[in-house]
């Protein structure tokens, strides 16, 4: 499947609308395709499942929560190790990474993911992250060799050579996606601060392009021989034009073949005279009354190929296009390249019409068209990383405190925001303010902090006493504390104000949600149990009530 060109317009909305109404047809038949990022990255997956469902079927997409890659790797009982997931995503950006430390960093998170991956019998997709969007010092920046650029330079080079070469591990770079679109189309800050969600729609739409194009191309999906149709050209400049296509066909090592009726013999002379050693960037070619569709299948099947493996060029109506028959026997796709004929050659290599995977083990490409020179080593990261050790190197604090009048908006926006660590009980505006109060109730917001940085308010905790019970009302935690011990760390706030109130038990009402499951599968874990203990160290009881939201019944556990 040919990539989308940067600057042909896309209708995303008619392509989301297409995707939702995907979802209603019925489940999925695809294969499982999970998603980690360091930032929300839930915009991404209309535009990939969309781009997979031609070849593979609707593909049932899970977005872990972000921010947590590594715990979701290294956590056996996460979402993503219990998917059984045949794809993992993961997209890592530099910014959330510790400074300083951007290549052990990202070279931690490319090793952990690739072992998870490798455990989990799960192909690896790795998005190497962009460069940042700025650079502190600025213009000054590009003179420091050990700046911004060249950390993020160094970071990304790092992990490309430790991966490149693993099987079942594949690269896709969002820096081309967002060079291409430019910086002022790709970047969102607004939109960052307020649901960190770091680019805009049009980078989402190209990034799961490229990952459905990388795992296309896995499945053979690419054509292996070109076939130009001689008989649209019409001037010089058309002839020079295709002359570019052909030099540039001939780098990248695919095997081009000259087509036409009796009329196109006179561009094959121009052709010629223009450039004499265009003959030898041919493989062949054919010119008689058939038609290009004929001459096509006949050429594919002389040399062992389906029709659908060779890309048919042909100007037309002013243009070149790029006719490709996809591999899952779908209607046949075309590339408008349009009428400027010097652009065709960079164009074609954009629409990756013929791109190949590397094979693993193989030599690596010398310098020349394509090939890399110099020596970028792989940067190791520090050691094998347990859970733990991670959660213990990342220095987590954690502060509750009553809130203030100005935090009360904040807490009812996290209530209504939270959808990974909640109880999934509603709790109005009104009944916070009660919390707030006083008296009976209790109404804490939690601060974190870790080594990374300063993640704000975090933790939202609603108690009241009945009786000899302490009942919690709400009990969110934001995604990026989540899976660092805070949940921990929350449930012993919990249990030191029941202490205080005198109560018993600590009584948990939730509702399944549906992505509730990390808030849920804690309560009933032995971690959440085990830090209510009291001064004498026996544990204070705790009552888990999972409700039912149409008729309100309770089923205790």
């Amino acid at each position: 499947m040919p990539l989308p060109l940067i600057d042909v317009p896309v209708d995303l909305r008619a392509l989301r609308a297409a995707h939702q109404a995907a979802e209603r047809a019925g489940p999925p038949g695809g294969p499982r395709v999970g998603i980690m990022a360091s930032y929300t990255a839930d915009p991404l997956v209309p535009y990939l499942a969309t781009a997979l469902g031609g070849a593979f079927g609707r593909p049932d997409v899970r977005v872990a929560p972000y921010n947590r890659i590594v715990q979701e790797c290294l956590d056996p009982d996460s979402g993503s190790a219990r998917a059984d997931l045949d794809v993992v995503v993961v997209a890592q950006r530099l910014e959330e990474l510790e400074d300083g430390a951007w290549s052990t960093g990202l070279a931690a998170v490319a090793e952990v993911t690739a072992e998870a991956a490798a455990r989990w019998g799960a192909t690896l997709v790795m998005v190497l992250p962009g460069l940042p969007a700025a650079d502190p010092l600025g213009v000054a920046g590009d003179c420091w060799s050990d700046g911004r650029t060249a950390a993020a330079a160094a970071a990304r080079e790092g992990v490309r050579a430790a991966l490149a070469d693993r099987p079942n591990v594949h690269l896709v770079d969002l820096e081309a996606v967002l060079r291409s679109l430019g910086a002022a189309k790709a970047h969102h800050p607004a939109l960052y601060q307020y649901a960190k969600v770091p680019y805009r729609e049009e980078v989402f739409h190209h990034l799961g392009a490229r990952i459905a194009h990388v795992l296309r191309l896995r499945a053979g999906d690419t054509c292996h021989a070109a076939a130009l149709d001689l008989g649209g050209l019409v001037d010089a400049d058309d002839v020079d034009g295709l002359g570019g296509v052909l030099r540039w066909l001939s780098a990248a090592g695919v095997p081009s073949y000259a087509l036409g009726g009796p009329d196109a013999v006179g561009a094959w002379r121009e052709l010629l005279d223009g450039d004499p050693a265009v003959a030898a960037l041919l493989t062949d070619w054919h010119f008689d009354d058939r038609g290009p569709d004929a001459q096509v299948r006949e050429l594919a099947a002389g040399r062992g190929l389906a029709a659908r493996d060779v890309a048919l060029l042909r100007r037309r109506e002013d243009r070149l296009t790029v006719t490709v028959r996809p591999a899952d026997g779908g209607p046949a796709e075309t590339v408008d390249l349009g009428p400027e004929a010097a652009a065709w050659p960079s164009l074609l290599a954009a629409a990756g019409v013929f791109d190949r995977l590397p094979v693993p083990g193989a030599p690596a490409r010398g310098p020349g068209p394509g090939g890399a020179t110099g020596p970028a080593g792989p940067v190791e990261p520090a050691g094998a990383l347990s859970l733990a050790s991670f959660i213990a190197g990342l220095g987590v604090e954690t502060d509750f405190r009553e809130p203030r009048g100005a935090d009360l908006a904040k807490i009812n926006d996290m209530l209504v925001a939270s959808k990974e660590f909640t109880l999934g009980l509603p709790m109005t505006p009104a009944e916070v303010d009660a919390a707030a109060a006083g008296g009976d109730r209790v109404l804490r917001l939690g601060r974190v902090r870790d080594r990374l940085g300063d993640l704000g308010p975090s933790v939202v905790l609603a108690l009241a006493k009945d009786g000899s019970d302490c009942v919690v009302e709400a009990f969110v935690i934001s995604c990026p504390a989540m899976g660092k011990g805070v949940e921990v760390r929350a449930m012993r706030e919990i249990a030191a104000h029941a202490r205080a109130m005198g109560a018993d038990r600590i009584v948990l009402g939730y509702r399944d949600t549906g992505r509730n499951h990390a808030a849920v599968d804690f309560l009933r874990s032995p971690a959440a149990g085990d830090s209510t203990e009291l001064p004498d160290g026996a544990p204070l009881d705790v009552l888990l009530r999972a409700e039912t939201p149409e008729i309100g019944a309770v089923t205790t556990s």
